[in-house]
């Protein structure tokens, strides 16, 4: 495939709706419209809330795409998740993303080091380190050459290192609560915005439903929310089937997904998307994720709970 021609007309979403806050989109959290801070395990929370990487006893290894086509966004990368070999988890994940190259031409490298531990058999903490690190065409931005939203000749528009923290408790068997805060370094711009996550959800053998809410205190100017609502049925022990609704005050934008996967002993194949239902540029998401159980015994549902 040749990406001239893949993207080759301008964006047709705004800048906002194509940077979705600097997310890493996974298939997972996009199917559950992006519902995935309660019990998004594994890779999922190197990069939505690390609380929850103790949450299932894992050694997982993921390669991770997703694209954009109104947006002309394209992402590639991986994950490494491990919470089996001691109790101290961790995690590392990373992406390199294109959006708008006919455009603002935006190109951005996300990697995050997660760590947790579990505090009991019910309370975790999480923290997540991340650098970002953007770059964008000169006299590209919406105020064209200008020093507030232009790119440069040499050096990125972005270069910083940040952070991210989670807790997670399990107040019953069945029912968890979870939060987490993003970029809390606060640097000050869209690119890596000040936000504060939460949610509760209900998980059984085979069913997971999840409700979020998200707080953006930057990208607006002021503080903007998003609701999110995500359910999964897991059949026959190998095809998770998910779908989710988000709603985004910010981009005023009403979204549905959905969302496929298929689980062996070894691997498991996972496919989401999101499409914007009400919207003044509707945009559209896809996400596919290969992973594989490096440890053998976190290959089938049994005790280890999401294992794909």
């Amino acid at each position: 495939m040749c990406p001239g021609i893949a993207f080759a007309d301008p964006s047709s979403t705004s800048i906002e709706q194509g940077y979705e806050l600097g997310e890493i989109q996974h298939p997972r959290s996009v199917a559950m419209g992006n519902a995935a801070q309660v019990f998004g395990g594994s890779t999922t929370a190197v990069f939505v809330n690390p609380a929850n990487l103790p949450l299932y006893r894992v050694y997982h290894l993921e390669a991770l795409a997703a694209f954009g086509p109104e947006a002309r966004r394209q992402s590639y990368g991986g994950a490494i998740a491990d919470s089996s070999t001691s109790r101290l988890a961790g995690g590392f994940g990373g992406t390199w993303s294109q959006m708008d190259p006919d455009g603002i031409k935006r190109q951005f490298t996300d990697l995050r080091l997660a760590i947790a531990y579990p505090l009991g058999d019910r309370f975790s903490l999480g923290a997540t380190g991340r650098f970002l690190r953007i770059g964008q065409k000169v006299s590209a931005g919406p105020l064209g050459a200008s020093l507030a939203s232009d790119g440069t000749r040499e050096e990125p528009v972005f270069s910083e290192f940040t952070f991210d923290a989670g807790a997670a408790v399990q107040i019953s068997e069945n029912i968890r609560v979870a939060m987490s805060g993003r970029n809390l370094t606060a640097p000050g711009t869209a690119l890596a915005p000040l936000a504060l996550a939460g949610g509760i959800g209900f998980s059984s053998a085979t069913v997971t439903v999840e409700a979020d809410s998200l707080v953006d205190f930057t990208t607006f100017g002021s503080a903007r929310a998003r609701a999110m609502l995500g359910a999964e049925l897991l059949v026959a022990d190998r095809f998770p089937l998910r779908a989710g609704y988000r709603y985004d005050a910010g981009m005023k934008t009403h979204a549905a997904s959905l969302g496929v996967g298929y689980v062996e002993r070894k691997f498991s194949v996972e496919f989401g998307g999101r499409r914007d239902v009400v919207a003044d540029h509707p945009a559209t998401l896809l996400s596919i994720g290969l992973r594989f159980f490096i440890d053998s015994a976190s290959g089938g549902s049994g005790d280890t709970g999401e294992t794909f």
